[in-house]
């Protein structure tokens, strides 16, 4: 399995500590980026299978594939 870069574990730590689901808003604000960076990480790390998500509303929804 690929190593995570350092922007990729700020997301993953971000996803750990709140221990429930977040919007991109909220990774990113938690991560310290910007949207678009966080919605760039968290899309990778979906393919790498480490988090899924889910939309409600207009609102994504991501969490920890535990």
């Amino acid at each position: 399995m690929a190593a995570l870069s350092p922007e990729e574990r700020r997301v993953i730590t971000a996803l750990y500590v709140a221990h429930k689901p977040l919007t991109t808003k909220n990774v990113a604000e938690r991560s310290e980026m910007a949207w678009q960076t966080a919605k760039k990480y968290l899309s990778q790390l979906q393919k790498k299978g480490y988090v899924v998500c889910a939309r409600h509303g207009k609102s994504i929804y991501w969490w920890l594939n535990v």
